[in-house]
Protein backbone atom coordinates (compact mmCIF):
# COMPACT_ATOMS: atom_id res chain seq x y z
CA UNK A 1 0.00 0.00 0.00
CA UNK A 2 1.24 3.49 -0.90
CA UNK A 3 2.04 5.68 2.10
CA UNK A 4 3.01 9.22 1.03
CA UNK A 5 4.61 9.89 4.43
CA UNK A 6 7.19 7.17 3.76
CA UNK A 7 8.18 8.52 0.33
CA UNK A 8 11.41 10.45 -0.02
CA UNK A 9 10.06 12.86 -2.62
CA UNK A 10 11.76 14.58 -5.53
CA UNK A 11 14.22 17.42 -4.92
CA UNK A 12 12.54 20.74 -5.69
CA UNK A 13 15.05 21.72 -8.38
CA UNK A 14 14.12 18.55 -10.31
CA UNK A 15 10.36 19.26 -10.26
CA UNK A 16 10.21 22.03 -12.88
CA UNK A 17 8.79 20.72 -16.15
CA UNK A 18 9.33 21.68 -19.75
CA UNK A 19 6.50 22.17 -22.25
CA UNK A 20 6.52 18.58 -23.53
CA UNK A 21 6.17 17.26 -19.97
CA UNK A 22 3.20 19.58 -19.37
CA UNK A 23 1.43 18.72 -22.62
CA UNK A 24 -0.25 15.54 -21.39
CA UNK A 25 -2.60 13.33 -23.37
CA UNK A 26 -6.19 13.87 -22.17
CA UNK A 27 -8.34 10.89 -21.33
CA UNK A 28 -10.99 9.61 -23.74
CA UNK A 29 -14.30 10.74 -22.24
CA UNK A 30 -16.08 7.73 -23.76
CA UNK A 31 -13.68 5.14 -22.33
CA UNK A 32 -12.41 6.63 -19.05
CA UNK A 33 -13.30 4.96 -15.78
CA UNK A 34 -15.53 7.40 -13.84
CA UNK A 35 -13.25 7.15 -10.81
CA UNK A 36 -10.26 8.20 -12.91
CA UNK A 37 -12.29 11.31 -13.76
CA UNK A 38 -13.09 11.74 -10.04
CA UNK A 39 -9.43 11.44 -9.05
CA UNK A 40 -8.45 14.05 -11.64
CA UNK A 41 -11.15 16.43 -10.37
CA UNK A 42 -10.10 15.91 -6.74
CA UNK A 43 -6.39 16.36 -7.51
CA UNK A 44 -7.11 19.50 -9.53
CA UNK A 45 -8.99 20.91 -6.54
CA UNK A 46 -6.12 20.06 -4.20
CA UNK A 47 -3.60 21.77 -6.48
CA UNK A 48 -5.76 24.89 -6.87
CA UNK A 49 -6.24 25.10 -3.10
CA UNK A 50 -2.50 24.76 -2.47
CA UNK A 51 -1.82 27.64 -4.87
CA UNK A 52 -4.44 29.82 -3.16
CA UNK A 53 -2.97 28.97 0.25
CA UNK A 54 0.59 29.80 -0.77
CA UNK A 55 -0.53 33.12 -2.32
CA UNK A 56 -2.20 34.00 0.98
CA UNK A 57 0.85 32.85 2.94
CA UNK A 58 3.05 35.04 0.73
CA UNK A 59 0.85 38.07 1.47
CA UNK A 60 1.28 37.53 5.20
CA UNK A 61 5.05 37.25 5.48
CA UNK A 62 7.81 39.81 5.14
CA UNK A 63 10.69 37.32 5.19
CA UNK A 64 12.36 37.51 1.77
CA UNK A 65 13.80 33.98 1.94
CA UNK A 66 10.33 32.56 2.65
CA UNK A 67 8.85 34.60 -0.21
CA UNK A 68 11.48 33.24 -2.62
CA UNK A 69 10.81 29.63 -1.60
CA UNK A 70 7.06 30.20 -1.87
CA UNK A 71 7.49 31.63 -5.37
CA UNK A 72 9.38 28.52 -6.51
CA UNK A 73 6.82 26.27 -4.82
CA UNK A 74 3.94 28.14 -6.48
CA UNK A 75 5.57 27.78 -9.89
CA UNK A 76 5.86 24.02 -9.45
CA UNK A 77 2.32 23.75 -8.07
CA UNK A 78 1.04 25.77 -11.03
CA UNK A 79 2.71 23.32 -13.41
CA UNK A 80 1.28 20.34 -11.54
CA UNK A 81 -2.20 21.87 -11.64
CA UNK A 82 -1.89 22.52 -15.39
CA UNK A 83 -0.79 18.95 -16.09
CA UNK A 84 -3.70 17.56 -14.07
CA UNK A 85 -6.27 19.98 -15.46
CA UNK A 86 -5.18 19.28 -19.03
CA UNK A 87 -6.08 15.61 -18.58
CA UNK A 88 -9.71 16.71 -19.09
CA UNK A 89 -10.41 16.55 -22.83
CA UNK A 90 -11.56 19.60 -24.75
CA UNK A 91 -14.57 17.74 -26.14
CA UNK A 92 -16.00 17.07 -22.67
CA UNK A 93 -18.96 19.41 -22.26
CA UNK A 94 -19.47 21.66 -19.25
CA UNK A 95 -22.35 19.44 -18.12
CA UNK A 96 -20.22 16.31 -18.36
CA UNK A 97 -17.52 17.95 -16.23
CA UNK A 98 -20.22 19.12 -13.78
CA UNK A 99 -21.57 15.57 -13.50
CA UNK A 100 -18.04 14.48 -12.58
CA UNK A 101 -17.79 17.19 -9.91
CA UNK A 102 -21.13 16.13 -8.42
CA UNK A 103 -20.02 12.49 -8.42
CA UNK A 104 -16.92 13.54 -6.47
CA UNK A 105 -19.11 15.48 -4.00
CA UNK A 106 -21.44 12.49 -3.48
CA UNK A 107 -18.60 10.01 -2.99
CA UNK A 108 -16.53 12.21 -0.69
CA UNK A 109 -19.51 13.20 1.43
CA UNK A 110 -20.61 9.56 1.69
CA UNK A 111 -17.11 8.55 2.77
CA UNK A 112 -17.04 11.32 5.39
CA UNK A 113 -20.45 10.25 6.72
CA UNK A 114 -19.33 6.60 7.00
CA UNK A 115 -16.03 7.53 8.66
CA UNK A 116 -17.30 10.11 11.14
CA UNK A 117 -17.44 8.84 14.75
CA UNK A 118 -19.61 11.74 16.01
CA UNK A 119 -23.30 10.88 15.41
CA UNK A 120 -24.32 14.53 15.09
CA UNK A 121 -21.68 15.19 12.42
CA UNK A 122 -22.71 11.98 10.66
CA UNK A 123 -26.26 13.36 10.45
CA UNK A 124 -24.88 16.62 9.07
CA UNK A 125 -22.93 14.76 6.38
CA UNK A 126 -25.97 12.62 5.58
CA UNK A 127 -28.01 15.79 5.07
CA UNK A 128 -25.27 17.18 2.82
CA UNK A 129 -25.25 13.89 0.94
CA UNK A 130 -28.95 14.30 0.15
CA UNK A 131 -28.18 17.73 -1.30
CA UNK A 132 -25.28 16.32 -3.34
CA UNK A 133 -27.54 13.56 -4.72
CA UNK A 134 -30.16 16.18 -5.56
CA UNK A 135 -27.59 18.20 -7.52
CA UNK A 136 -26.39 15.10 -9.35
CA UNK A 137 -29.97 14.14 -10.20
CA UNK A 138 -30.82 17.64 -11.47
CA UNK A 139 -27.68 17.91 -13.59
CA UNK A 140 -28.40 14.44 -15.00
CA UNK A 141 -31.87 15.62 -16.01
CA UNK A 142 -30.43 18.79 -17.55
CA UNK A 143 -27.85 16.71 -19.42
CA UNK A 144 -30.61 14.57 -20.90
CA UNK A 145 -32.71 17.63 -21.73
CA UNK A 146 -29.95 19.65 -23.40
CA UNK A 147 -27.70 16.99 -24.89
CA UNK A 148 -30.11 14.08 -25.21
CA UNK A 149 -27.73 11.73 -23.39
CA UNK A 150 -27.97 9.66 -20.22
CA UNK A 151 -25.75 10.61 -17.27
CA UNK A 152 -25.09 6.93 -16.60
CA UNK A 153 -22.63 7.03 -19.51
CA UNK A 154 -20.59 9.61 -17.57
CA UNK A 155 -20.90 8.47 -13.94
CA UNK A 156 -21.61 4.74 -14.55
Amino acid sequence: MFNPLEERGIPIDEQLRNWSELAVEPYDKRAVDPYTRCRIIAMNGIEVESIIFSHQFNRNTDVLEVKEKLALSRRIEQQQQKAINWLTPGDETTLEVTLGYEQVAVDLTAWLARSEPDPYLTQTYDFGLLEDFDHLYRYANLYELLEGKQAEAVVQ
